[in-house]
C-alpha cells in the first residue's frame, strides 16, 4: 500500500508548473482537421463524382425516353435532343478521363489541381438542369390532359339552380 508522500507525487507535478507536453493538443486539432481533410478529398474526387455524373445521366435518359413514350416530349425536339446528345459525349468523355486517371495516383492528384472537379460539376449541373427541363415538359402535359378532363366532364348547365 502506498505512503503518503508516494500518493502525493503526481500531485506535486502538476504543483511544480512543468509544462504539458503539446503532443495531445496538436493530435487534438489536427486529427479533426485531417478527417475533414480527407473527407473533402474524397467528396470532390474526379473519381466519385464521375460516378455521380453517370448515374445521373442514366436517370435523366430513363425521363427522356419515358417523356418521349408519354407524348411531353416530341422525337422531332431538335432541342432537347440536341442538348441530350452532347451531354451524353460530354459525359462519355469524362468519364474515360477519369477511368484512365484512376490507374495512377498521380495522375489522380494532378485530376483535382488541372481543375477536373469544377468541370464534372459544371456538367453535372447542365444534366441536372436537362432534366429538370423535361419533367417540367412532363408536368405541364399532365396538367394539360387534366384540365381537359375536367372540361369535358364538368356539365355546362345546371338545371334547377
Amino acid at each position: 500500500m502506498p505512503t503518503l508522500p508516494e500518493a502525493s507525487k503526481p500531485l506535486s507535478l502538476l504543483a511544480s508548473g512543468l509544462p504539458l507536453s503539446p503532443t495531445p493538443w496538436a493530435v487534438a486539432v489536427a486529427l479533426p482537421v485531417l478527417i475533414g481533410a480527407a473527407g473533402t478529398i474524397h467528396y470532390a474526387s474526379p473519381q466519385r463524382l464521375t460516378r455521380v455524373l453517370v448515374d445521373t445521366i442514366a436517370d435523366v435518359k430513363k425521363v427522356y425516353l419515358e417523356a418521349i413514350e408519354n407524348g411531353a416530349l416530341c422525337a422531332s425536339d431538335v432541342h432537347t435532343r440536341e442538348t441530350f446528345s452532347s451531354l451524353q459525349f460530354k459525359v462519355s468523355t469524362i468519364r474515360q478521363a477519369s477511368l484512365r486517371s484512376s490507374l495512377s495516383h498521380y495522375a489522380m492528384l494532378c485530376d483535382v489541381l488541372k481543375g477536373r472537379t469544377l468541370t464534372i460539376l459544371r456538367c453535372l449541373h447542365e444534366v441536372h438542369e436537362l432534366g429538370t427541363h423535361i419533367e417540367i415538359l412532363k408536368e405541364s402535359q399532365l396538367r394539360e390532359i387534366t384540365s381537359r378532363r375536367l372540361s369535358n366532364s364538368s356539365p355546362t348547365s345546371v338545371v334547377g339552380f
